[in-house]
């Protein structure tokens, strides 16, 4: 029975010394690409790059600890800020309240935000309070990395729409042309 204590580490033990913890700032730099690209370029959960980031790298950080360097990064850009709903919400109301009214799309860093979200937000807000229909929403420090504009017309769109749906018509359909062969 001697021998038997000559074995290695348990596997356990092994595995958790192979993993990388990280303990100060400097020791996710390494990290911080392959980190920025799952979570913003591949639009990963932040569950998914932790685990991913595990399991390929090695490495295993706490969600606090991961929050707090994607914001250390501003790397936290994935999601949209009440504050920045406040102010597409006030800009879209004085929009449509121009003559003639303004339909609004806007990107926020880069991304097209959804006018689904937007209105989902201005719903949820209602039922808290937050916004009253007819009152002006209080929001006067505009929002970094935020366009918007009119969106340009689909006339061009529907127009192509015409133009083929008439030709659609106009043509006389003959199911001898697509068989050439009978059986």
């Amino acid at each position: 029975m001697e021998g038997y204590n000559a074995y290695p580490e348990s596997v356990e033990q092994q595995y958790s010394a192979a993993i990388f913890r990280p303990s100060k700032s400097e020791d996710w730099e390494p990290y911080r690409e392959i980190i920025a690209h799952l979570y913003n370029t591949m639009n990963m959960k932040l569950k998914d790059v932790m685990t991913e980031m595990q399991v390929t790298y090695n490495f295993k950080a706490t969600e606090k600890q991961y929050k707090t360097q994607l914001k250390k990064w501003n790397l936290d850009t994935k999601y949209i800020k009440a504050s920045e709903y406040m102010f597409m919400i006030k800009t879209m109301r004085e929009r449509l309240a121009e003559d003639p009214p303004k339909e609004t799309r806007f990107v926020l860093r880069g991304r097209v935000v959804d006018p689904k979200d937007i209105a989902r937000f201005e719903k949820r807000a209602q039922k808290k309070g937050t916004i009253k229909e007819g009152e002006p929403i209080d929001c006067n420090e505009p929002v970094e990395d935020l366009v918007y504009g009119t969106p340009p017309p689909e006339e061009a769109h529907t127009h192509s729409v015409a133009a083929y749906n008439e030709a659609y018509e106009s043509h006389q359909y003959d199911f001898a042309d697509d068989y050439s062969y009978f059986y």
